[in-house]
C-alpha cells in the first residue's frame, strides 16, 4: 500500500485510501505555500524555517520546522566535500565522466534519500492534515513547496 494515505469521507466514517500523485494533481489547483532559499549562510542549499502563517491552520509549528531542518541537513551532507567527493572526481576525470554512467554519485544517493524522506513525511503527517511537500527538485531547487488540498 506505498503511496497511499486514508482520508475520511465526506458523509460516513468510511476510510478511503488516496493515491498521492492523485492529491498532488488536484493541488495544483488548490492553496499553494512556498518555502523560500535561505542564503543568509552563502549559496549553500538551505530553506528558510520561518513559520508561514498560511499554515497555521493545518499543521503544528514544531512539524514544519522539523521537516525543513532535516531538508536542510540532508542537503549539507549532499554538499560537504570529503574523501569520497574526491575520489569520485578524480575518477571521473580519469574515465572522460564514464564512470557516471555505472555508478551514482554521492550527491545523487543523498537526493534519493530526501526524495524518500519527502514521501514518507507525506504519508504520514502532511497527507492526514490536508497537505503535501513538493521535492525541490521538482522547482529548480529554489523553493519548498506546500499545497493545500
Amino acid at each position: 500500500m506505498q503511496g497511499l494515505v486514508p482520508a475520511a469521507t465526506d458523509g460516513n466514517m468510511a476510510t478511503e485510501f488516496h493515491n498521492l500523485q492523485e492529491l498532488r494533481h488536484s493541488a495544483s489547483l488548490a492553496n499553494k505555500v512556498f518555502i523560500q532559499r535561505d542564503y543568509s549562510e552563502g549559496t549553500t542549499c538551505r530553506f528558510q524555517t520561518k513559520f508561514p502563517s498560511e499554515l497555521e491552520s493545518r499543521i503544528e509549528r514544531t512539524l514544519f520546522e522539523d521537516t525543513v531542518k532535516t531538508l536542510n541537513n540532508y542537503y549539507a551532507e549532499a554538499e560537504k566535500i570529503g574523501g569520497q567527493s574526491y575520489l569520485e572526481g578524480c575518477l571521473a576525470c580519469a574515465t572522460a565522466y564514464l564512470i557516471f554512467l555505472c555508478m551514482e554519485t554521492r550527491y545523487e544517493k543523498v537526493l534519493k534519500k530526501i526524495a524518500k524522506y519527502i514521501q514518507e513525511q507525506n504519508e504520514k503527517i502532511y497527507a492526514p492534515r490536508g497537505l503535501l511537500i513538493t521535492d525541490p527538485i521538482e522547482r529548480g531547487m529554489r523553493v519548498v513547496s506546500f499545497f493545500a488540498v
